[in-house]
């Protein structure tokens, strides 16, 4: 009998360890990773797009004027292959701005800055297609030095980032890409003109200024501009903008700070006019953040979100690092803010760009592009440590 309960409750036990087994194993792992891509060896990787609806991303090599196209794996995103293209007349043309066409489906705006023109490109169907010259546009004198790109519109736009050789001024270009049409139009602005985008009620144009700190408002229908000053006490030099809608709408900017670091500091300009500024709380990552990009990070699941782009561009005492800040339902304060370390540091960070499940991110000083992915949870709902009962460790550990 003693023996018929023993080998009764062995083997309760083993089941019950089975079980206890069987439930472990079906908790699926929470992770995110961060991955770097090396493309060719330049001085300078800048800014790189999506082809709209295809495996494609064009990445700028400023240094040698290198575009540089992407194959994604289309179930994971993983950059997978690459192919190099030059551009322009030689290695001096200074390629820098992308941006995919709306009104040109399926084909990307470059800038050639060092030349001074801004080019309509069919990308190719395939990795080894190159890149077809389809329309070519020359900055009007006194105009000098297109930076970034964007199409808003019917009108594509450009930062002149360089004075001009006749006035010494700086200008924002913008031209009219209808059909047939040949308008181009120059607006005198601060130096220098960066990122231009358009606030979604009222299409007032808006432009980062960084050296002066101040962001411009151009209003096209009357040709009128205005200047927004960034508060010193803010922050300092506004450089990426991003547009966003719905619970996020309006025009938000981030400010990269100067040679002694950053504040941590984004903005955001309502349909009204007026600016409101966020500030990170977290030391260390945060408080000193050189944010020089930003991206709309908003989703149905995590809700208004932003993706902001710590650099080492303009002073080493900052991370290269990227943070997920989400908002109240009011957007009126942040409720939390995600960081991830990028992996090589003094990588002088430039761009983020979200795809469709991922983050990429690439890398000016190190000649990289990485990728940010999570399997089993989303952006946002990463823990942090004050999740744990002990802050006074995550304070220490940070």
């Amino acid at each position: 009998m003693l023996s018929r309960i023993l080998k009764s409750l062995v083997i309760g036990l083993a089941f019950g360890a089975s079980t206890v087994s069987s439930q472990s194993s079906s908790n699926a792992l929470v992770s995110r990773r961060l991955t770097e891509y090396l493309m060719p060896a330049a001085t300078e990787t800048h800014e790189f797009a999506r082809v709209p609806n295809t495996n494609f991303v064009l990445l700028s090599q400023m240094s040698d004027s290198q575009l540089i196209k992407i194959e994604l794996d289309p179930t994971t995103e993983q950059p997978i292959a690459f192919q190099s293209f030059p551009m322009g007349n030689n290695s001096k043309s200074g390629l820098h701005g992308v941006w995919p066409s709306e009104v040109y489906p399926g084909k990307m705006w470059l800038s050639l800055q060092w030349e001074n023109k801004l080019l309509l490109v069919d990308p190719g169907r395939d990795l080894s297609s190159a890149p077809t010259i389809l329309k070519t546009i020359d900055i009007p004198a006194p105009g000098n030095g297109p930076h970034c790109v964007f199409e808003i519109g019917n009108r594509v736009w450009a930062g002149l980032k360089d004075a001009s050789k006749q006035t010494g001024q700086y200008y924002v270009f913008s031209a009219d890409i209808s059909k047939n049409s040949t308008e181009k139009t120059l607006y005198p602005c601060l130096k220098s003109p960066v990122f231009i985008k358009e606030e979604p009620t009222t299409k007032l144009i808006y432009v980062t200024q960084d050296t002066e700190s101040s962001i411009m408002r151009i209003n096209t229908t009357s040709g009128e501009t205005s200047q927004l000053p960034i508060p010193p006490s803010v922050g300092s030099t506004p450089v990426g903008m991003t547009t966003a809608h719905g619970p996020m709408n309006g025009v938000w900017f981030s400010l990269a700070g100067n040679a002694t670091g950053g504040s941590g500091s984004f903005g955001h300009i309502a349909s009204t006019g007026e600016m409101q500024f966020f500030q990170l709380k977290k030391p260390y990552l945060g408080t000193n953040a050189a944010l020089l990009h930003i991206a709309d990070a908003s989703t149905l699941a995590g809700g208004p979100a932003l993706w902001l782009l710590s650099t080492s561009l303009l002073s080493a005492n900052s991370p290269d690092a990227l943070i997920l800040v989400t908002f109240d339902e009011g957007i009126t304060k942040i409720t939390g803010e995600e960081y991830i370390s990028m992996l090589t540091q003094n990588a002088m960070v430039h761009r983020v760009v979200p795809m469709e499940s991922t983050v990429l991110v690439s890398q000016l000083h190190t000649f990289a592009l990485a990728q940010l992915s999570y399997n089993n949870t989303v952006a946002g709902n990463w823990l942090p440590a004050e999740e744990l009962s002990n802050t006074v460790v995550y304070t220490e550990a940070s």
